[in-house]
């Protein structure tokens, strides 16, 4: 991971605990949207079960600077369909180019419908 890609994931990361005591049973998570010149666009995170993801809130902050960009995510974008739409969709319809994520989503409804394309999709592992 890039020196950049480190900042930008540790404000992602920072974001995510602003949910801290109000998402569960959802996880902590953060989302940062950075255009290809380095600056960021929008920022987002997940406020609470039924409310609108990390990525869709940093995307929507984003607007049209959200084409040809990266979003940084505390946690894999899910996949499938439940109180919100799969954020999968929010980012490809955004028109980003690159995701960095912290984790992989470690639940089996999201680890048996996502789908990961090396050409999409960067995983970036913290220890």
């Amino acid at each position: 991971m890039a020196m950049d890609d480190d900042r930008f994931m540790g404000e992602a990361l920072e974001l995510a605990a602003r949910g801290r005591g109000r998402v569960s049973p959802n996880p902590l998570v953060g989302a940062i949207v950075v255009t290809s010149n380095g600056a960021i666009a929008g920022r987002g995170w997940h406020e609470g079960p039924g409310t609108p993801h990390a990525e869709v809130v940093a995307l929507h902050g984003a607007g049209e600077r959200a084409r040809g960009a990266t979003i940084y995510t505390s946690l894999e974008p899910c996949d499938h369909h439940g109180r919100t739409g799969p954020c999968t969709s929010a980012i490809i319809d955004a028109g980003t180019v690159r995701v960095v994520a912290a984790a992989v989503d470690p639940s089996a409804r999201a680890n048996a419908s996502t789908k990961r394309s090396s050409s999409t999709s960067e995983r970036a592992r913290r220890s």
